[in-house]
């Protein structure tokens, strides 16, 4: 009998953890790698994003100084960010130079390009948006820069030498796109 519960109790955890995956994966995810806004700001940031575009999003935070880190806690930060990008989860992410470049010569990220020139989003851009690849021979828009991103800086995230990519294992591309429009379009 104990045996027939524990089985049951078991299940029960199992689809509730299933049930609570399968909603953060059908919302676009934005992942933010920097300080933290805190869940109440996180929580206005979805609202504002979700009702501008017309879509499901969830935030992620990851604490990030930018150095080595200093405490376990962003340690533990940076492991999530690995584990994140390497089971394919998120979509849209905002990082900063050094983590969006070593990332994006490894071929994390999609190119922008048609979408920032369909959108006419040119002040979004500079030369220091454009990566190399490892394995290709030009240079490629993956990234648009965050400096300018108000409604990000709105909810107290630090935009200063931050870059906004979208993952490239993503199976949301249309949709974060048209979130990312949001983002870079509100105030």
């Amino acid at each position: 009998m104990s045996l027939i519960v524990l089985i049951g109790f078991l299940a029960f955890l199992l689809q509730g953890c299933s049930s609570s995956a399968d909603d953060i994966n059908k919302k676009v995810r934005i992942v933010l790698v920097g300080n933290f806004i805190g869940d109440e700001n996180a929580k206005k940031l979805i609202s504002e994003l979700e009702r501008k575009s017309g879509d499901k999003v969830y935030i992620d935070q990851i604490l990030y100084t930018g150095d080595t880190p200093k405490s376990e806690q962003e340690f533990a930060f940076m492991q999530k960010l690995m584990v994140m990008l390497a089971a394919g989860e998120g979509d849209i992410y905002v990082l900063d130079k050094k983590l969006f470049t070593n990332y994006a010569q490894n071929g994390a990220f999609y190119s922008l390009k048609s979408f920032v020139s369909k959108n006419k989003l040119n002040k979004f851009i500079d030369d220091t948006c454009y990566v190399k690849e490892k394995d290709k021979s030009a240079k490629d828009l993956y990234g648009i820069k965050a400096d300018n991103v108000e409604i990000l800086k709105k909810y107290g995230f630090d935009t200063k030498n931050k870059y906004i990519a979208i993952y490239v294992r993503s199976n949301k591309f249309s949709r974060a796109q048209k979130v990312l429009l949001t983002l870079l379009n509100s105030k």
